[in-house]
């Protein structure tokens, strides 16, 4: 074999298995920059479409292992998965495959718009932004500053532009005179975006007073959704563990309780964290209120209410005022399970800002919390339920809402890792469900948000690419 075949080949083995890198449980930020460079270049140095075949089942296998036991579903059911999640970025070669012979700015923007497209269309899918690019880079925070900017689609349009700058660049031997101008305005927008994080940074620090919040996760000796909503939730078998909803509830009291002796004025619980027979509903709701009103809070519990017959259970918070009024009550949206959800997220004016709430799943579809933008929100709070194998990049796809839209986020996990940023991602609290004894989250946060441009301008970057995707396939079906 040539010289030049090997080294495509090395380039294709290497590339598939930094795609593994990318989010989920293993994740590398530096392996999302650096992935596709190598695709790129196993894919323009094939002479025929049909010799580039081979990756699909190389990039296939990547995403089985990136889903192997991540998610629940069935070894059939990771490995359509595991193809799936790889079609983003096969479509996006291919595409740029096409513009092979070309080092023209344009043409440097196929694979990165393409990308983007594909990225922005899987959000509108049941997955939404889960797998999104754009988490990867999370910890970079001048970087991530972007996203309040263009949403999460800047990011991989930024990778993926850096890829197809590094080909030209390789082709060319490194002759920078040769393609100077597609990678000067590849270094400039890069050193724009870091600049306006920067800048981000340093001037919009929040000045605000702060509000200490108390986020309570008891856990739960037994599968709730597995022993009892999955077999249709027959009455006999949730009056099983009635003993343990008893203690599970006398912990999360006692617990709201320490909270708020320690200075909490915003009090609530993570996903579905009490399980409830519908009889018992109303009284809880009474003993809530009553909390409420005796430590002066307001109090956010997070409930599970079963309904017999049926593979389905309220999955719902309430939000309660410290005069003990019932501000409003919220089912979860976004979910795997039937939900009854009207499909708005709601929030309450309170001396600490503008407070919303939407649980788990809901944080990752950007389209779906933007709805709140108009209003301006100051803080959410995020009631989640997690596993272990993704625990802080799931959290980390919830966050990224908050620096789009300018509120500082709360996301106390069951099962998983709770996490509290600013509005700026800067992180101010940690906590891994897995190694903390007790785990109970305090942690102070600014009263006021900050209005971005993503707010406003909603999806404009995805737009663009989509439109810019679609010219490059109708002028290359006219060529052909």
């Amino acid at each position: 074999m040539k010289r030049n075949h090997v080294g495509a080949y090395l380039g294709l083995v290497l590339g598939s298995g930094l795609t593994y890198f990318i989010g989920m449980q293993r994740n590398v930020p530096l392996a999302a920059w650096l992935a596709p460079v190598f695709l790129i270049r196993f894919f323009r140095s094939r002479e025929t479409w049909w010799e580039t075949l081979i990756a699909v089942p190389f990039l296939g296998l990547s995403g089985f292992l990136k889903m192997h036991g991540g998610w629940d579903l069935t070894i059939w059911g990771e490995i359509g998965f595991g193809l799936l999640i790889s079609l983003p970025l096969l479509f996006s070669l291919y595409l740029d495959r096409a513009q092979r012979r070309r080092n023209s700015l344009a043409a440097t923007l196929v694979f990165p718009a393409a990308y983007t497209t594909l990225e922005y269309l899987f959000s509108l899918t049941p997955i939404g932004s889960s797998l999104s690019l754009a988490v990867t880079q999370f910890d970079a925070l001048p970087l991530i500053q972007i996203v309040s900017l263009t949403g999460i689609w800047g990011i991989p349009f930024l990778t993926g532009w850096f890829a197809v700058t590094v080909n030209i660049l390789w082709e060319q031997a490194f002759d920078l005179k040769r393609v100077a101008k597609p990678v000067i305005a590849f270094t400039t927008v890069l050193m724009a975006v870091l600049l306006y994080g920067g800048l981000r940074l340093a001037v919009l620090r929040p000045e605000s007073s702060t509000v200490r919040i108390g986020a309570i996760t008891v856990a739960q000796p037994t599968d709730y959704w597995a022993e009892i909503i999955d077999q249709k939730t027959p009455e006999e078998v949730a009056h099983r563990y009635d003993q343990e909803y008893a203690v599970i509830r006398n912990q999360l009291f006692d617990e709201s309780k320490r909270a708020a002796g320690l200075g909490a004025n915003v009090i609530f619980w993570s996903e579905a964290n009490l399980p409830l027979h519908p009889d018992q509903e109303a009284v809880f709701l009474e003993s809530a209120r009553a909390f409420a009103r005796e430590h002066d809070v307001y109090f956010v519990p997070a409930v599970l209410v079963f309904d017999y017959g049926e593979v389905y259970a309220e999955n719902k918070l309430v939000m309660i005022t410290p005069d003990g009024e019932i501000a409003y009550q919220y089912e979860k949206t976004k979910s795997w399970y039937e939900t009854h959800s009207d499909d708005q997220l709601r929030y309450v004016e309170t001396p600490y800002g503008r407070i919303a709430t939407a649980i788990c799943f809901d944080m990752d579809f950007p389209a779906f919390i933007r709805q709140l933008s108009p209003a301006h929100i100051d803080i959410m709070l995020a009631p989640a339920f997690d596993w272990e194998p993704i625990k802080s990049f799931h959290t980390q796809v919830g966050l990224l809402r908050g620096i789009e839209n300018g509120f500082s986020v709360v996301r106390q996990t069951n099962q998983g890792t709770s996490m509290a940023i600013n509005h700026l991602g800067r992180l101010l609290a940690y906590q891994d469900y897995f190694t903390t004894e007790n785990p109970v989250m305090m942690v102070d946060l600014p009263t006021a948000g900050i209005q971005t441009p993503y707010g406003f301008l909603g999806d404009w970057l995805a737009y663009l690419s989509i439109l810019f995707s679609a010219g490059v396939i109708f002028l290359q079906s006219v060529k052909r």
